[in-house]
């Protein structure tokens, strides 16, 4: 079983609070980080959660706004700084890998691992052994993208009384079968579905940034184990959410609820609400498995089991 936990470093919107750091969360994937968005102090979130710097990690950058990006390069000098020599994948809009560039130099920081930088597109962006990330165009003031963790198919579970009766016998045949390919045994083909019970789904979080809801989205997210989507109004203050290309929490639970997904999380408040209380409300009276993220909130997203 591969342990899936979603980590909120930063929940609040441009403006940090006492309470709330500017945004960011990380995805564990039993030895994998993935970050979304690193603002400043995000680093100092990552001790605090216990999140080590030597993990394989892809840090994904939404947009170029100062809020979701200015913690990264202190994140990278102090991962130089502990040594750090396995190499770091950023997925970004293209003019931050100038600006990281730039500044290094203007710094002085030299970096004791290599950074893959892949530019941010409309497409998978990543792939790993058994998963794959995923961005869409988001809807926000300056190019912004959303991402989604999605993890593949797995095989189901395996009957060894099956292959038993089909007198194959124990060993490397079973292992095949168990991986979903076919074996043949004295002429005979014998498929996976044969001994094993249907593909189970893999799990999928998804991370809207900074944006509007729109049409697209909702497709992008159809079916997410998990949503992490803008919530930085209340209902009250809708105006503003359109003229700043943000959501309100209302909005945020009815992309959620017609994108089918199985929990909602509202992220990215506005520093003028001192308590998220009523867009908690706003948001559970249209989709009612929605939660309010705090600073240092840990979420694991199990399996689905039906």
């Amino acid at each position: 079983m591969v342990r899936l936990e979603v980590i909120f470093l930063g929940t609040s919107s441009a403006t940090p609070t006492r309470s709330r750091g500017l945004p960011s969360i990380v995805i564990r994937r039993n030895g994998e980080f993935f970050m979304l968005d690193c603002g400043e102090g995000a680093q100092r979130q990552l001790f605090r959660v216990g999140s080590g710097l030597n993990r394989e990690a892809v840090i994904l950058i939404t947009h170029l706004h100062g809020d979701h990006v200015t913690g990264l390069l202190g994140l990278l000098q102090t991962m130089s700084l502990a040594q750090r020599t396995r190499e770091v994948t950023i997925v970004a809009p293209s003019a931050l890998s100038r600006w990281l560039k730039t500044t290094a130099e203007i710094l002085h920081i030299g970096l004791t691992f290599q950074v893959r930088f892949n530019p941010s597109r409309a497409g998978t962006v990543y792939r790993g052994r058994d998963y794959r990330i995923r961005a869409a165009r988001a809807v926000h003031s300056v190019e912004a993208y959303s991402y989604l963790l999605e993890e593949f198919e797995r095989p189901g579970v395996f009957h060894p009384e099956r292959a038993k009766a089909l007198g194959i016998p124990e060993g490397r045949l079973w292992a095949r079968l168990q991986h979903g390919r076919k074996v043949t045994l004295n002429g005979r083909t014998v498929n996976p579905r044969e001994v094993t019970d249907p593909p189970r789904p893999g799990r999928r979080v998804g991370y809207s940034g900074d944006t509007r809801p729109s049409k697209s989205l909702t497709r992008f997210f159809s079916h997410c184990d998990l949503l992490v989507f803008d919530s930085t109004f209340s209902s009250k203050d809708e105006e503003k959410a359109l003229e700043r290309k943000h959501s309100t929490a209302r909005e945020a639970a009815l992309l959620a609820k017609e994108a089918r997904v199985r929990q909602l999380v509202l992220t990215h408040f506005s520093a003028r609400y001192r308590n998220v209380g009523r867009l908690l409300r706003e948001a559970r009276s249209v989709f009612p498995n929605t939660i309010a993220a705090r600073d240092g909130l840990k979420l694991e997203v199990p399996y689905q089991t039906s």
